[in-house]
């Protein structure tokens, strides 16, 4: 097969010709030869049948008067068809009556049986059931063998055959020579010109046209291809020039963002560095605040009047507001910066953590949490106790008149593991669904819920630095969900 394929299209085409005429004889031939046997072996089964009958009919008084003498007689008539080896007459109790053998043929006869005919070795055995004309009763049963001649048959016809093919085959190499030539000599051409173009690199060239069928147009659609590839050629080298330009004036742009990249990190390590230091130190003074304030309430409280209490009370709300506020920005400053390196990681042990921090919420709103077994995730363990107990705390936090229900799922998804936190609570808008996660953004006064509002940004903050997402999906009055991802332990 595979000479076959490199062979040049000429010889293809010739080939395929010869090939698909000779099948086509060949299977002709052997279905008149199959027929031919077929007919001739049913004619000389009715001829053997009418020679069976004939001596049936004229062995009967033999056989009546037990005559074997006659019936022998009889049967040696049969030399005259020399296509018959043997014959044999058999009384109805399947005995042998009288016999014929052909000189040269074996001497031995079957046992009779069943009228019928039976064909193998060449030769066809024929049974034939004697009656009597008046009573039709079985008067004995004729036994016939003759030689069927196949062999000599088939291989006159195979000759035959073989002649007719070979002449067969010589015209229609013949036609098939002059034939071909319409097919291959228009797509050798194009194949020539193929090769020429690839040679040179000369796009310029075109194919003859032979003919307006098929192959003809196929040499329109090969000189158009080549018309295209000139023109798109052209417009390449002037495009390519400019292309070079542009990848000069990237190169500068990208150095540019690198190192404006550079920059940015910088500053923002610059910045947390200056709100973890500037959290710090404010502290102390609004400790001072609130101490003092709290000492001269105590101490003085019966020189002011009812306005001035209110007034020191104010003040010592504020400064504890604010001491939370700057605790809170402290917190979310050391996420970039006093974060620990990510290892495999229990979440297990992280909500057990984070339950037992949050227990006096838990058992002042009867809140019920369930979760789903939980995996190993690379992470840092006190980074991600904050984020459950953020969440948490929300749940129970902001579930209005309703006992808290908060479940926790667990699903696989590929390389990393998504957490649903689940609650029954009053749900967000859905437009404020990115607002929440912003520092310091809230959506309730703080007499309705207390918070400073950096909780939801915390989470964002510690879900980003290990390579996750977090997200919400919620309704309300129809309880939220809050979505995030770590990426599975390794």
């Amino acid at each position: 097969m595979k000479r076959f394929r490199d062979l040049p299209l000429r010889r293809k085409l010739l080939g395929m010709m010869l090939l698909s005429s000779g099948v086509a004889l060949l299977l002709a031939m052997i279905a008149i030869v199959v027929y031919d046997s077929y007919d001739y072996a049913q004619q000389k089964i009715k001829d053997l049948r009418t020679q069976a009958q004939v001596v049936g009919q004229t062995s009967i008084a033999a056989l009546s008067f037990n005559d074997v003498q006659a019936a022998t007689e009889y049967l040696a008539a049969l030399k005259a068809k020399p296509s018959i080896a043997a014959g044999a007459l058999y009384r109805p109790d399947g005995k042998l009556f009288a016999s014929y053998t052909k000189a040269g043929s074996p001497a031995t006869l079957p046992k009779m049986q069943s009228p019928g005919y039976r064909i193998h070795g060449g030769e066809v055995e024929l049974y034939h059931l004697i009656l009597q004309p008046k009573s039709s009763e079985a008067a004995g049963t004729v036994y016939l063998r003759a030689d069927l001649q196949q062999i000599t048959r088939t291989i006159r016809y195979g000759g035959i055959v073989f002649l007719v093919m070979l002449v067969s085959l010589c015209a229609g190499w013949w036609i098939s020579t002059r034939q071909q030539q319409l097919i291959s000599t228009p797509i050798l051409e194009i194949a020539s010109v193929a090769q020429a173009v690839i040679d040179r690199k000369d796009y310029s060239l075109r194919a003859a046209k032979y003919s307006n069928d098929e192959i003809g147009s196929l040499t329109d659609a090969f000189n158009q291809m080549l018309a295209h590839i000139q023109e798109r050629d052209a417009r390449l080298i002037a495009f390519n020039e400019s292309l070079q330009k542009e990848i000069e004036e990237r190169k500068q742009t990208q150095l540019a963002l690198k190192h404006n990249m550079q920059e940015l990190a910088r500053s923002n390590a610059e910045l947390e560095q200056f709100a973890y230091v500037s959290s710090h130190d404010l502290q102390e003074p609004l400790r001072m605040v609130a101490s003092y304030t709290q000492l001269l309430e105590k101490r003085y409280s019966d020189k002011f009047d009812e306005k001035g209490l209110l007034f020191m009370h104010y003040i010592v709300d504020g400064a504890k507001r604010m001491q939370q506020l700057i605790d809170d920005l402290l917190m979310f400053s050391r996420v970039g910066t006093r974060g620990k390196e990510l290892q495999p990681i229990a979440i297990e042990s992280v909500l057990r953590t984070a339950l037992l921090n949050l227990r006096p919420a838990i058992q002042e709103s009867g809140a019920k949490i369930s979760h789903d077994p939980f995996p190993v995730v690379m992470g840092d363990a006190t980074q991600l106790t904050q984020v459950f107990q953020n969440l948490l705390s929300n749940a129970i936090k902001f579930c209005g008149k309703n006992i808290p229900l908060v479940h926790i799922g667990v699903t696989k998804k590929d390389n990393y593991w998504q957490f649903a936190i689940e609650d029954n609570g009053i749900g967000i808008e859905p437009e404020h669904f990115d607002r929440i996660f912003v520092i310091f953004q809230r959506l309730h006064g703080r007499t309705d819920y207390p918070g400073s509002g950096i909780g939801l940004a915390i989470c964002k903050k510690i879900v980003d630095r290990h390579g996750g997402h977090i997200w919400v999906e919620s309704h309300p009055a129809q309880g939220a969900t809050f979505y995030f991802t770590l990426k599975e332990a390794l």
